[in-house]
């Protein structure tokens, strides 16, 4: 499951945010350049399911230029990890967590006060409008969030206050493995159960699909910073499977 978890999310962003991010793929993972991405929550490099080689490490850096983090699950460290990492100045960050579960282990919640629906290219732009205001990401990068609606393996979902989209969310299935993926609430709706809603949908989508597997990660919660994404990925039923080590340039 862990090398599974790791190539779809890789999977994902080589093929459905292509337009307007650059990648490099390398060990399984990739590695991703976005235009100015102060979150840095598409510039990244991460997904790699085998050990790296020193070579292909500092392709990797080559490529990324310090621009964004660096994820390593814990098998993916090269041998000379330690000698590159003081040599380009990358320091340690919060770290991540993947999470999976079987399907039939999950528990959804789908009780909201904001209907979901599953939309398609027509609403594109307000689906990547959420994702984008959501993250902080600003507007640059929403062309290429909404070139990936329509997407050969992936579905969107929107949460509706009215006629407002207040929360977005990805689905993307590669086989029996659903991928929970793309998810945020607009800081006006948060606290009222709409992430939950939309894991809860999205559960229940890949189960009749035919998904027989559910990965997902976010950010690992610590004493002091909790992460309510996390919360809400476990009361769903997915549990913590690895920690990934987040690394990032002392110069950025």
């Amino acid at each position: 499951m862990h090398r599974e978890a790791e190539r779809v999310e890789a999977a994902f962003v080589t093929e459905c945010l292509s337009e307007g991010i650059s990648t490099y793929r390398v060990g399984g993972g990739v590695v991703a350049k976005a235009p100015p991405d102060p979150g840095h929550f598409w510039t990244r490099a991460f997904g790699f399911d085998r050990p790296l080689t020193d070579r292909e490490m500092l392709a990797i850096l080559d490529f990324h230029q310090g621009a964004g983090e660096l994820q390593l699950a814990p098998w993916a460290f090269p041998p000379g990890w330690e000698r590159i990492r003081r040599a380009h100045g990358l320091v340690e960050m919060d770290p991540w967590v993947k999470l999976a579960c079987d399907a039939d282990q999950t528990r959804p919640d789908a009780d909201s006060a904001f209907p979901i629906t599953e939309i398609g290219p027509a609403q594109a732009d307000e689906w990547a409008g959420v994702i984008a205001d959501g993250f902080g990401l600003g507007p640059h990068l929403r062309p290429t969030l909404a070139a990936s609606v329509g997407k050969p393996g992936a579905r969107h979902f929107i949460a509706w206050d009215g006629q407002r989209a207040i929360g977005a969310a990805c689905l993307y299935r590669q086989g029996e493995l659903g991928y929970l993926t793309t998810t945020a609430t607009l800081p006006s709706h948060r606290g009222r159960g709409v992430q939950s809603a939309l894991i809860g949908r999205r559960v229940k989508e890949a189960a009749a699909a035919g998904c027989h597997r559910l990965v997902a990660e976010t950010g690992q919660p610590a004493p002091g910073r909790p992460n309510p994404s996390f919360g809400n990925l476990t009361r769903a039923g997915l549990r913590p499977q690895y920690v990934r080590r987040n690394f990032q340039s002392d110069n950025r």
